[in-house]
């Protein structure tokens, strides 16, 4: 009778027993999915924040822009021409700014005349000022582009993930994944434009499709043509047939040959 009574004990506790694992390794998943909520509400919270301070930055730099062009009088920019009958302050024209200062300052009989030398140190306060700020300014632009990189760089392999995705589901002959897929295989098919074939081939791309050529890459054929020059000049065919299913000639002049 106590054999039996301890056997009984023995099978009254294992499904208990059972039965605890069970809920211990619920609470534990759920611990777990709680954690994972809890670090993406926290990563959401934080991803809002940082759009809300960019956005911040950006209404509070277009105000400081507008206040420095309105400050300035700087209406409209300068076009090209405008810029080139301007003198620049780089190393060396800073450097002759600054002799020509001190020269002015530590020799007043030698100012030219109805010279205003204040005028001129006011000026150089404010160009030390502004290109402060320009160099600071290029320091900011430093750090932006790092920002707009490293988000460049996600953004892109989310998209590859897209891609392969619909790459995968297109070989499946999953019904509307292939015209999907083709949408984003244009983007890693280099074509040529127009211009490109109203151009003649340069000697670099000659290069690269006659290597594509020899090393069996690619189709196709290249013909090069020179007729030697009889009278006052001659032409150069080139035949560059790899890329495109059909030939195209393009011809261009040579210079003159005096014979």
């Amino acid at each position: 009778m106590a054999k039996q009574t301890a056997n009984t004990k023995k099978k009254a506790d294992f499904p208990a027993s059972k039965a605890g694992k069970k809920s211990a390794s619920k609470a534990a998943a759920k611990k777990s999915t709680a954690k994972a909520s809890g670090k993406t509400a926290a990563s959401k919270v934080a991803s809002a924040k940082n759009l809300q301070s960019v956005q911040n930055a950006i209404t509070y730099i277009t105000g400081l822009m507008n206040d420095f062009i309105n400050s300035e009088n700087i209406d409209n920019t300068l076009n090209g021409t405008q810029r080139l009958r301007l003198f620049g302050a780089g190393v060396r024209n800073y450097g002759f700014i600054e002799k020509s200062w001190d020269i002015v300052r530590d020799n007043p009989d030698f100012r030219p005349p109805l010279f205003n030398a204040a005028q001129m140190g006011e000026n150089i306060l404010e160009f030390d000022e502004y290109r402060q700020l320009y160099f600071l300014l290029e320091k900011f632009l430093a750090a932006v582009n790092e920002a707009m990189l490293i988000r460049s760089d996600v953004l892109f392999r989310e998209a590859l993930r897209v891609y392969g995705n619909l790459r995968e589901l297109s070989r499946a002959r999953v019904p509307g994944a292939e015209p999907l897929y083709r949408a984003l295989l244009q983007f890693f098919r280099r074509r040529r434009t127009a211009e490109m074939v109203d151009v003649e081939p340069s000697i670099k791309q000659l290069e690269k499709d006659f290597n594509k050529l020899i090393h069996g890459h690619a189709d196709g054929e290249i013909v090069i043509k020179n007729e030697k020059p009889h009278l006052v000049g001659g032409t150069r065919k080139v035949i560059d047939d790899v890329h495109k299913g059909r030939a195209a000639v393009k011809e261009t002049a040579e210079a003159e040959i005096d014979e």
